[in-house]
């Protein structure tokens, strides 16, 4: 299956689930814009430990061009190996769809991206399936990002 089609699959059966939601059951978009706006803050500090309290344990992260990488250690690893190639990087929330202990998430991002001592403007988009922990904590269970 090409990746569109897997996408839109990928989507479809998203969409499929949240019919099925219960009410009430929306976590709010200001829990998720924080917790993306933490995000931003580990990549641009070059904190990347602190990117490890934002995955679930089990957490699955889908690079473009790259092998699947499991578990929090393994994604901080991840982008600490990009070191400090990323700066600015900024998400943009464009939809949150709620389905019961889970949360879809698409974004925009727009970065810069240095190599070389030479800084380009990058943007893309990116997808996450966030699950609320026991403790009420939203922690990001899949996520893929691709490139423009």
């Amino acid at each position: 299956m090409s990746r569109p089609s897997l996408l839109s699959c990928t989507l479809l059966l998203i969409f499929t689930c949240t019919c099925v939601s219960p009410a009430g059951a929306a976590p709010p978009a200001d829990e998720l814009s924080s917790a993306a706006a933490k995000w931003d803050a580990a990549i641009n500090n070059a904190d990347f430990d602190a990117l490890l309290p934002l995955y679930a344990a089990d957490a699955r992260l889908m690079p473009p061009g790259a092998q699947p990488v499991t578990g929090p250690l393994a994604i901080r690893n991840f982008f600490a190996g990009r070191g400090r190639s990323v700066r600015d990087h900024k998400v943009e929330l464009l939809d949150v769809l709620p389905m019961g202990n889970y949360a879809y998430t698409t974004s925009h991002f727009t970065a810069t991206l240095v190599v070389n001592e030479k800084a380009a403007p990058i943007s893309g988009s990116t997808v996450r399936l966030l699950e609320r922990q026991p403790d009420g904590q939203w922690k990001i269970k899949s996520h893929i990002f691709v490139k423009e």
